[in-house]
């Protein structure tokens, strides 16, 4: 099975009593107003006796009035995750290029899908750059590249021109943007639309705080997101979902208010984790990679200690190639209280 961040179900703990930083969720939780609504439509018999609106038009709609493209472009999904594979289907590549280390879903559907998943090793010394002249020879014996952005695990941003630059190089690329929402300006889902060879995926749960309700969309030139609609399930949403993240879209003092906290939590946990003898990437996003240091107790051990003496689950980077073996974890960012446990479990751990 491939290994996640965010499973809080097999710990041997009551999950209730975990605190979660190895999924990157927004702590807020809901806004208000969707909040409300999924409460309101999980409380009527006659809407959970209908079927699923399968055009997904009140949320399509409102993502084409925020994002400015129209809704043909939008393809509604079970979670960024389940458009993988029908977006690389829509490509029909056999050699698929992917800078490493990376999302674990990216091998796992390529070996589904009968591609050929390609490694490019990024440099952790330099802190895991990419750029397009990097690429550029690898790509010649590949026919798609698939780049998440702001990167995972690392939570480094490339700048919109800067992919923009990768795109120019001619490859079909999938890219995915799960968590572009804590850096907007460097999206290129208006991009998508206008352009064949481009699929954007993004995520409506980490930002929105509600990955239980796993919903993401893919923005794609018109007759691509078609071919990707034909792909999924007649009905591959809950209707209670779309309305209460059609609603959360439009709540932009809950944006800008998140992405305020979440750059100021970030610095300060950053800081404190370095502060403790840590090596902390540098991140645009609402995670933190972290290597450790010699003399330090793995990255299992020490996951499996903050479990059992904490209640505190991090993310384990074993499972990401290209990172070495026990010596990176990966840490969400909470709110200062929660941040402040983290730190203190951790110095207990590390005996500082």
């Amino acid at each position: 099975m491939t290994i996640h961040g965010g499973d809080v179900w097999h710990l041997g703990v009551p999950a209730q009593e975990v605190l979660d930083f190895s999924a990157n969720v927004n702590p807020r939780g809901l806004p208000p107003r969707a909040l409300a609504q999924l409460a309101s439509d999980a409380a009527n018999p006659q809407l959970l006796q209908r079927y699923p609106d399968p055009t997904s038009h009140t949320l399509r709609t409102a993502l084409s009035r925020q994002l400015d493209v129209p809704p043909d472009a939008i393809v509604i999904g079970s979670g960024a995750e389940a458009l993988i594979a029908p977006a690389l289907r829509s490509m029909k590549a056999a050699r698929a290029l992917v800078p490493v280390p990376a999302f674990s879903e990216y091998p796992r559907v390529c070996e589904a899908q009968n591609v050929e998943f390609v490694p490019f090793p990024l440099e952790s010394a330099q802190g895991f750059p990419i750029c397009a002249d990097d690429l550029r020879e690898s790509l010649t014996s590949c026919d798609a590249l698939i780049l998440n952005n702001p990167h995972n695990p690392t939570g480094a941003l490339l700048e919109a021109a800067e992919v923009r630059e990768v795109t120019a190089l001619g490859v079909p690329l999938l890219l995915d943007e799960a968590f572009i929402d804590y850096a907007p300006h460097a999206s290129l889902t208006r991009d998508a639309f206008e352009r064949k060879g481009l699929i954007v995926l993004r995520s409506l749960t980490k930002f929105y705080g509600c990955p239980a309700l796993r919903v993401g969309y893919a923005v794609a030139y018109p007759d691509t997101a078609r071919e990707i609609a034909g792909l999924l399930p007649t009905w591959p949403v809950a209707q209670s979902a779309m309305d209460a993240l059609s609603l959360a879209i439009e709540d932009r003092e809950y944006a800008e208010a998140t992405l305020c906290a979440n750059a100021t939590e970030r610095e300060i946990l950053r800081a404190h984790l370095q502060a403790l003898g840590l090596t902390v990437f540098p991140s645009a996003a609402n995670y933190l990679l972290v290597k450790l240091q010699s003399g330090m107790p793995p990255a299992s051990e020490l996951r499996t200690q903050l479990i059992e003496r904490h209640r505190i689950l991090i993310r384990n980077c074993d499972s990401y190639e290209g990172l070495t073996r026990g010596s990176y974890i990966r840490v969400a960012v909470r709110s200062a209280a929660d941040n402040v446990r983290l730190t203190e479990a951790l110095a207990a751990e590390l005996k500082l």
